[in-house]
C-alpha cells in the first residue's frame, strides 16, 4: 500500500510540472475536464484539481479529497 501511494505521488508530480496540465486534466486518472459532466474539485490534502470519478467528499472536513489522500489518511 505505501508503495502504490509513493509511485502515485512521484506519478503526480511529474505530471504537474506540466505547463497547465492539472487545469485541463485530473492529475490522477487524466481524464479532461469538463463544465457541466466532468467538473473539477482541488482536493484539500495535496490541493491538485482532480474529477469526480477520482475523489470523495469528507463530511468531518467539508472538504474533497482525492482517492489517493482519503487511502493516505
Amino acid at each position: 500500500m505505501k508503495q502504490a501511494l509513493d509511485e502515485e505521488g512521484s506519478r503526480c508530480l511529474l505530471l504537474s510540472r506540466q505547463r497547465y496540465f492539472n487545469q485541463r486534466c485530473c492529475i490522477r486518472c487524466c481524464a479532461p475536464f469538463s463544465f457541466l459532466l466532468n467538473p473539477k474539485r482541488q482536493c484539500r490534502d495535496c490541493l491538485y484539481n482532480v474529477c469526480k470519478a477520482c475523489r470523495l467528499y469528507s463530511k468531518p472536513d467539508k472538504a474533497w479529497l482525492c482517492c489517493a489522500c482519503q487511502k493516505s489518511r
